[in-house]
């Protein structure tokens, strides 16, 4: 059972965690409205009821927007050129019909490669 001090000074009773939670979001309860804390015997703001701190994180997540910067710091962003892309290998030519190769035709085909590449030295 909550105890709930509106902003206009009316206190509304909320008998359950659902209930306050459907008030939270319907927006009945907005920052400005205080919540009774029985075990110290005081009213405390709204902010700090853990239920209440979900569902606002929740919606300003879905209502922030992309960031305007891509860092957080005090100096400019450097604009850094992005390196030429290598030329691709080709990969497993699959034919219509066949599996596609294990996990271990893979892993064998990847150190076949490095090994021609000269990652891999045969000793």
């Amino acid at each position: 059972m909550y105890l709930v001090e509106l902003e206009s000074g009316k206190d509304t009773v909320y008998p359950s965690t659902v209930a306050l939670t459907a008030a939270i979001r319907r927006g009945e309860l907005d920052s400005t409205a205080r919540i009774y804390h029985r075990a110290t015997c005081q009213w405390l703001p709204i902010t700090v009821h853990p239920e209440f701190r979900r569902r606002m994180g929740a919606r300003e997540r879905r209502t922030s927007g992309p960031a305007a910067r891509r860092q957080w710091t005090f100096l400019r962003e450097e604009t850094v050129e992005a390196p030429a892309p290598e030329p691709a290998t080709p990969g497993p030519v699959l034919i219509e019909g066949d599996a596609p190769p294990t996990w271990r035709e893979t892993v064998g085909l990847t150190f076949r490669r490095l090994r021609l590449l000269g990652y891999l030295r045969t000793s």
